[in-house]
Parts: structure tokens; C-alpha cells; sequence
């Protein structure tokens, strides 16, 4: 699917400058922790760590099954990453906690890049005729249990951390019938994130747009439309290995916006000197406000 874009080129695909196999975007050395990280999205950009020879994963998520098969994909692809599981209900204070915590001290080291991928999408009806508990359902998973997440992660980060929303141009869109909780739900999660960049200044934080991307829990809600609008997926890969480019030395001026996974990332580092002047552009706020 093809949303306008401040750049030209437009991605739907990986490509050759955010491969995970460019030195210059290794992730050797590092520790990340990812929530939603069994499956799906979260899986992806797993995989695209671990090809940038990442040195640890942790992995969040409520499936030990899905956890185990993508421990077992991520050992195909990188046998040397050590990958530590952990099932758990973001949800939950204590449980998010123990999961940090332990992945911290069986490391024995601080976290550097903590992706907060896990969400929640109820089903698609007006407000009257939704369930009140699936509603609200959005709002525990992408407001509480990332809350619980930030606040877990606080402590054992590292000093410059890298943390990656995983958000939705949804947030942006014009009204979609029957998104109601998901995007009220990631509306309150990306202003969350908003206020961990600005009382972190030392870390970096990204809020990204994954693209359109099928083949998943939340995908098959909306399949149907996507279908009837004769829309095409993106590749589940690209937003992982764009992950992988977020968190190098490169992407470090687009510290506490938010972007599209589609964008194409040189076109995005010739626009450094505007985004240094325009504190605003690729953030979320009031349009005609100034």
C-alpha cells in the first residue's frame, strides 16, 4: 500500500541500504529486548537483528509455541545470537518486570535497543455495537502494558539506548470505519512514547510505521478490506531490517519523530539540516495551529 511520502521512492520491499549485512549498520555487541517479539512483526525485526550479528535478543510474548519457533528461525539464520524467551502478559506490572529484569541480569549488562512492538486490535465495529472488554482491551496492551514496559526498561538501559515504537500511519489517517480502540489506543501509546523521548534526552526513540503488512494476528481483522480495496501488502521484512537502520549511527537526527518504514532512509539523511530546523516535521500535533 501506498501512502504519500516525503520521499520519492517509496519502499515495499528491503533494500540494499538498510541490509542487515552492512558493517556499518552491525549490531554486534548489543543486547535488545522486544515485546511482541513470537511473531509476526516482532519476529521479523528478530530476524533482521540477528543478521546485523546482533549479541543478544530478548523476546517478549504471550505464545511460548511462537516464541520457541522463532528462536528456532533465529538460530538458522545466526546460530552465534543467544536468544532468551520469555512468556509473558504485557499486561501484567510484576510479570513485564521479571521478564526486564531477568533478561538484565542473565546478560549482566545494560539493554541497548528496546523494541516495543506488542499491540492489540479489536474487532472492527462502530462504538455502540463494539464489545466494551475487546474495546478496551487495545488500551491494556498498547497503553498499560508499554507503560509497563518503558517503566521496567528505565532502569537498565543503557545511557543512550535506542527504544523503537512500533506505531501506525493510522494515527494519521483520515476516519477508517471500525478502528475506533486500535487508533485511539496508538494515539495515546505514541504521545507516551512522546513524553519517554523528552524526559530521556540522552537516549533516542523512534516511532515507525511499519507499512502495510499481512499474515498476522491483527492482519486477518483487516483482510478483508484490504482485499476489497484491492491494496497490496508489504514485505514483512522491511520493517525489520529498517529497524536495524533506525538504530545505527545513522538514523540518530531523527531522534523523537515519527516515520514510515516505506520511506526510503538516503532520501531521509539528505532532509537532516530541515528536520534540525523544523523541531516539528514528522511529529504528530495540530495542523493550522502554526
Amino acid at each position: 500500500m501506498s501512502f504519500p511520502s516525503p520521499t520519492k521512492t517509496y519502499h515495499q520491499k528491503p533494500y540494499a541500504a538498510i541490509s542487515p549485512s552492512l558493517p556499518s549498520l552491525s549490531t554486534a555487541g548489543k543486547h535488545a529486548f522486544i515485546s511482541g517479539g513470537g511473531a509476526g512483526i516482532g519476529a521479523s525485526i528478530a530476524q533482521s537483528l540477528a543478521k546485523s550479528n546482533i549479541t543478544t535478543l530478548g523476546l517478549l510474548g504471550r505464545s511460548t509455541a511462537s516464541l520457541e519457533a522463532t528462536k528456532t528461525t533465529i538460530e538458522a539464520l545466526n546460530p552465534s545470537v543467544k536468544i532468551h524467551l520469555y512468556a509473558a502478559d504485557i499486561t501484567s506490572v510484576e510479570a513485564t518486570n521479571s521478564a526486564l529484569r531477568s533478561f538484565h541480569d542473565t546478560i549482566n549488562a545494560k539493554i541497548d535497543i528496546l523494541v516495543a512492538n506488542a499491540g492489540y486490535m479489536s474487532d472492527l465495529k462502530t462504538i455502540p455495537d463494539s464489545d466494551a472488554t475487546d474495546w478496551w482491551r487495545a488500551f491494556e496492551v498498547t497503553v498499560k502494558g508499554n507503560f509497563n514496559l518503558l517503566r521496567a526498561f528505565h532502569p537498565l538501559a543503557a545511557p543512550d539506548a535506542s527504544v523503537i515504537h512500533i506505531s501506525t500511519a493510522a494515527i494519521h489517517l483520515p476516519y477508517m470505519a471500525g478502528f475506533s480502540s486500535y487508533r485511539a489506543s496508538k494515539n495515546a501509546a505514541t504521545k507516551m512514547f512522546e513524553y519517554f523521548h523528552d524526559e530521556n534526552p540522552d537516549m533516542f526513540v523512534l516511532q515507525v510505521h511499519p507499512g502495510l503488512i499481512g499474515g498476522t494476528a491483527m492482519s486477518e481483522k483487516f483482510a478483508p478490506r484490504v482485499e476489497e480495496l484491492g491494496l497490496v501488502y508489504d514485505d514483512i521484512a522491511l520493517p525489520g531490517d529498517f529497524v536495524v537502520w533506525a538504530v545505527s549511527e545513522e538514523a540518530r537526527f531523527l531522534n523523537g519523530r515519527f516515520v514510515h518504514a516505506n520511506w526510503d532512509v538516503e532520501e531521509l539523511k539528505a532532509m537532516k539540516g530541515e528536520l534540525e530546523r523544523d523541531a516539528q516535521k514528522f511529529t504528530i500535533g495540530l495542523q493550522g495551529w502554526v
